[in-house]
């Protein structure tokens, strides 16, 4: 029997260099576990609708497990004359128990449907990952947070000194934006998690197949009911790489915060040794090469996305070649994102906050202006856009910033901008001394006063606690899908 069970219809052989340029069996074993759960399903399915019978299904499925358990101690042989592992696994089933049995094992489906199958159940699974580790540097995040609420710090505009704030409502900042991509993948996750399986080639298939059965056998939300849509459209791996992108984006800004901040200009924060190098030559020098591989890499994942586009855009509507070369974009940004989250996670443990450094930089500097302003606003009734002159004129004419806060030259502002006399009570300046008064003057909802940062620290938690228990939703619909699939091929091995 001819190895390549797809050429039948050629009578010459595929040439070398066109099998070296369109094999994708490298790619493939990223897929081979869920290659095998999908035929083991697909088969059982068969055996229930009567098409196989017990010692067909039987031996089909120990065939299977065979390959299955090869794979995992690293003991198969790889043939590399084959274009991808869908017929390698059913090759090796029909070498196992004979083409009598072994070649009804594609009966009603095709690669088509086959590849997207293992797809969705890889994305599947990779969604979880990204998820679970997603939710621990959330609550590491959390944890940094909760023990800096009073760590003052410069809130920046434009990388220049804007207003005073905390270090923990910086953070809460970080885990807002990662709780919204969590919604987001869950989304995506309710999307992907959709079962191709039964489209067959493009067109279904006469086989009286039951698709419930293995989208219930699999732990699919439903089907993916056209059969053109089933095995054509790839909007679920480009939606995947979008989140994955954005995803890479925060990564990124946050890697160009820490690199900044890290520097002896700024020494706000100092990051540890375990996550930094030196330089060859020069003594002094503490690098922070991983969170600068961050920001690099973070760019070969919106790289992914882009060539994503590329590949499906113009593409016909149907099944092509072209699309085995999503899975390595998907390879790609998948390792980096996990392994971005691994640094994250790590840095943020074991990070030093700097607040001496912080303060400095706050006493250093005019960043109380807004609040002297709204200060007179409140207090003396000026409207804002001529307490904004006073203060902006104010400061134009200081040398020091603690000149900000003598009476004698706000009142000089004062009557220089209004023409009018006021005395400024002893209160008002004392309020501007205080960081901790001023602060808590800020009554607006998100603001930094300790009162709404606790406030969002508490929401926060809860979002994420909501966030999680659908996490686990997802995980134990995967898991008992698992555990009936396997009593399964357990029962009918047996």
């Amino acid at each position: 029997m001819r190895k390549n069970l797809y050429r039948i219809g050629l009578d010459i052989p595929l040439n070398n260099d066109a099998l070296k340029f369109i094999s994708s069996l490298k790619e493939d074993f990223w897929i081979v576990e869920e290659d095998i759960i999908g035929t083991q399903v697909h088969n059982i399915m068969l055996f229930e609708q009567k098409i196989l019978d017990e010692t067909e299904i039987r031996k089909i499925l120990f065939a299977l497990e065979q390959i299955k358990n090869k794979i995992k101690s690293n003991k198969i042989e790889i043939d590399d004359s084959f274009e991808d592992i869908h017929p390698f696994i059913e090759k090796s089933v029909i070498d196992t128990i004979g083409i009598e049995i072994g070649g009804k094992l594609h009966t009603g489906r095709s690669r088509n449907d086959q590849v997207s199958v293992d797809l969705r159940l890889k994305i599947r699974k990779e969604l979880n990952k990204i998820s679970e580790g997603l939710f621990a540097l959330i609550d590491i995040l959390l944890n940094l947070s909760k023990n800096n609420i009073s760590s003052y710090l410069p809130l920046y505009t434009h990388l220049q000194r804007g207003q005073l704030g905390v270090f923990s409502h910086y953070i809460n900042n970080y885990i807002a934006q990662f709780l919204r991509t969590l919604e987001r993948i869950e989304e995506i996750y309710n999307r992907v998690n959709k079962n191709p399986l039964g489209a067959c080639a493009i067109g279904g298939t006469s086989i009286n197949i039951n698709r419930n059965r293995t989208s219930e056998l699999l732990g699919f939300d439903g089907l993916v009911y056209n059969s053109i849509d089933a095995i054509s459209s790839r909007d679920y791996i480009y939606e995947t790489l979008m989140v994955f992108s954005l995803l890479a984006i925060q990564f990124s800004r946050i890697a160009e915060d820490l690199i900044i901040w890290a520097t002896k200009e700024f020494n706000f924060i100092e990051l540890a040794d375990e996550y930094c190098s030196v330089s060859s030559v020069m003594p002094q020098k503490k690098n922070p090469d991983t969170v600068e591989l961050i920001r690099s890499r973070s760019s070969k994942v919106v790289s992914n996305l882009f060539s994503t586009a590329m590949i499906i855009k113009a593409i016909p509507t149907g099944y092509f070649k072209d699309f085995q070369d999503l899975k390595k974009k998907l390879i790609s940004s998948i390792n980096i994102i996990l392994s971005i989250i691994t640094m994250f996670k790590g840095i943020f443990s074991t990070i030093s906050i700097n607040k001496d450094n912080m303060r400095h930089a706050i006493d250093d500097s005019f960043i109380l202006a807004l609040d002297l302003a709204e200060l007179l606003v409140q207090d003396y009734n000026i409207p804002f856009r001529q307490s904004h002159e006073i203060v902006a004129l104010l400061v134009k004419n200081l040398e020091k910033p603690e000149d900000m806060l003598n009476r004698e030259k706000i009142e000089k502002s004062i009557f220089n901008v209004i023409k009018k006399e006021i005395n400024l009570s002893e209160k008002v300046i004392q309020t501007i001394k205080n960081l901790d008064l001023c602060l808590e003057r800020r009554i607006s909802q998100g603001s930094p006063s300790g009162k709404e940062v606790k406030l969002n620290i508490d929401k926060l938690g809860k979002w994420k606690d909501s966030l999680y228990t659908l996490f686990l939703n997802r995980i134990e619909k995967v898991k008992n899908a698992k555990v009936l699939r396997n009593r399964l091929i357990e029962k009918l091995i047996s």
